[in-house]
């Protein structure tokens, strides 16, 4: 079971196609590697799943509520939110409320682009009535209900906290990091508010999950931040997938993708050699069989992301490495490239508590 103080990566389920191994499935063990962690959906894995019979050898299940899917589907599921909250109590450690996102529902604005404040004030208000209705109905008390919170900065999500947290307290929040919440981006150019959706977390000062959003430093910055605040920090991302669904491949340490797709292929191996990858699924097949078998990418590119999340969490214990490694990724980026000094600060003030120098440093929050 994971621990306070910790981070960790929790592989998404996805949609499987026929001819799939489920002998090659990263929470079964197996001949490749054993991870036993799982981050389910109902609308993927279906609501007929339990723990027992699809994820007996699990260690931790967190369960999605599928509040995308209730938004962004032409016509929303015929199930409740007390129908989500028995699914979860069944099938996992932790779950998630059954939130509303506002920059996804029907409305005039088109679909990610920055939510109108009317749409926000009343979605906000229908997740939590749903958060408040799962917590009162929830049977399993070994089961984890932890509360959902929308939100693109630091004030809107702060904003939707304080309305849910009016009426009850959850062991644990969650929010989607400002990727996958959209919003107006800043005129200087950084674009970027997710050290100020950090910075809530901090203050909240409890078991946080992220959703969606997880590329190199963002991990960094969480296993610093966990190991700080002494809790647990959980992220999931659907990256590992996209080698099933669009042919990529993670290269190890740097977490970007070689493209196998049929149409592109940017780099020419050859297909009998063996990648120079030192996971289990490399060291006994050649490029070309990892590439046609969705069980075998998959698995590599799991096991680049949980290789990764190791390496981060003994990084954070050495102040001077972590920094180092900071300094390292924002050169290395081109999101960050043009305001390395704006997120230096703010990530010093987020980890340290260094004061802030510069006035456009605060727009983060």
């Amino acid at each position: 079971m994971l621990k306070e103080g910790q981070t960790a990566y929790l592989p998404v389920s996805i949609t499987l196609p026929q001819n799939w191994n489920v002998a090659e499935h990263w929470h079964k063990k197996n001949e490749y590697f054993y991870y036993g962690q799982i981050f389910v959906s109902p609308f993927v894995t279906g609501m007929k799943t339990t723990r027992e019979k699809d994820f007996p050898e699990a260690e931790y299940v967190v369960a999605d509520s599928g509040g995308y899917q209730f938004t962004s589907d032409k016509a929303p599921p015929k199930v409740s939110a007390l129908d989500v909250l028995r699914w979860q109590e069944n099938v996992a450690d932790v779950g998630f409320t059954l939130d509303i996102p506002a920059y996804s529902y029907k409305s005039k604005v088109k679909e990610y682009t920055y939510y109108p404040r009317k749409d926000f004030e009343k979605y906000m208000k229908l997740s939590n009535d749903n958060a408040w209705s799962m917590l009162e109905a929830q049977e399993n008390k070994k089961f984890q209900l932890w509360a959902v919170c929308q939100g693109a900065n630091y004030k809107d999500i702060k904003e939707w906290y304080d309305h849910l947290t009016k009426e009850h307290t959850f062991p644990g929040y969650t929010f989607p990091m400002s990727s996958t919440v959209t919003r107006r981006y800043t005129t200087d150019g950084a674009g970027d508010e997710w050290l100020g959706q950090l910075k809530f977390a901090k203050e909240v000062g409890t078991n946080f999950h992220f959703l969606g959003r997880s590329e190199p430093l963002l991990v960094l910055v969480y296993a610093k931040l966990a190991q700080k605040m002494k809790k647990l920090y959980t992220y999931d991302t659907a990256s590992a997938a996209m080698g099933l669904m669009q042919g990529k491949y993670t290269m190890p340490f740097f977490l970007s993708a070689l493209n196998f797709t049929k149409t592109t292929e940017p780099v020419k191996l050859d297909k009998d050699a063996h990648p120079g990858c030192s996971c289990p699924v490399c060291q006994k097949h050649t490029v070309g069989e990892i590439i046609k078998t969705y069980g075998l990418l998959l698995l590599h590119n799991v096991w680049v992301r949980v290789e990764w999340n190791k390496l981060v969490s003994g990084f954070v214990r050495d102040d001077d490495i972590f920094d180092d490694l900071v300094n390292k990724m924002l050169r290395l980026q081109p999101t960050y490239k043009k305001n390395i000094e704006r997120y230096k600060q703010g990530i010093n003030n987020l980890i340290y508590d260094e004061p802030l120098k510069t006035e456009k440093v605060s727009t983060f929050w």
